[in-house]
């Protein structure tokens, strides 16, 4: 486990000893940030051990461009830009849950439970059917919450995947 030095601390530390101690300090939160954006991505990959690794290229290459910015000094990009673990929704969004697009997903909840249907689904159903239209049931559970969430909605038949 990395400790955090206090300035005292790290102002009695040689030249290499602080060189050392950042690049500890970064990668350690490097590797924090990657389980983050993996336990987000697990349940679309299907592993853990090849979500971690696609985390930690998102993370390295999201660092990579935070640098890039600072070295800029480009306060208006930076401060626009988004968190690690948001930016990962967007990047790993799936294009569509049991058949149903992403855009009908977002547009039908609130962003909240759009999130957790997109990344959480652990059960979905159609649980009734019309001529134009179905009824389709997602059970969700978010790793953060112990409960599971139902979520239903109305989907024209006419955007259903194949």
């Amino acid at each position: 486990m990395f400790k955090r030095l206090s300035s005292q601390e790290r102002s009695e530390l040689t030249k290499s000893e602080l060189k050392s101690y950042r690049f500890r300090r970064r990668q350690s939160k490097l590797m924090k940030d990657a389980h983050k954006v993996a336990k987000v991505i697990v349940s679309s990959v299907g592993n853990y051990s090849i979500a971690l690794g696609l985390a930690l290229k998102f993370v390295n290459n999201y660092n990579k461009n935070v640098e890039a910015l600072r070295a800029a000094k480009d306060t208006v990009k930076l401060f626009e830009l988004k968190r690690v673990t948001d930016a990962a929704y967007d990047e790993f969004m799936p294009e569509s849950v049991a058949g149903v697009p992403a855009w009908a997903i977002k547009k039908d909840f609130s962003r909240a439970g759009a999130k957790d249907i997109l990344f959480f689904t652990i059960k979905s159903e159609v649980i009734g059917e019309t001529e134009k239209a179905v009824q389709i049931s997602f059970d969700t559970k978010n790793p953060k919450e112990d409960i599971i969430d139902h979520h239903k909605t109305w989907v024209a038949k006419s955007i259903l995947a194949a």
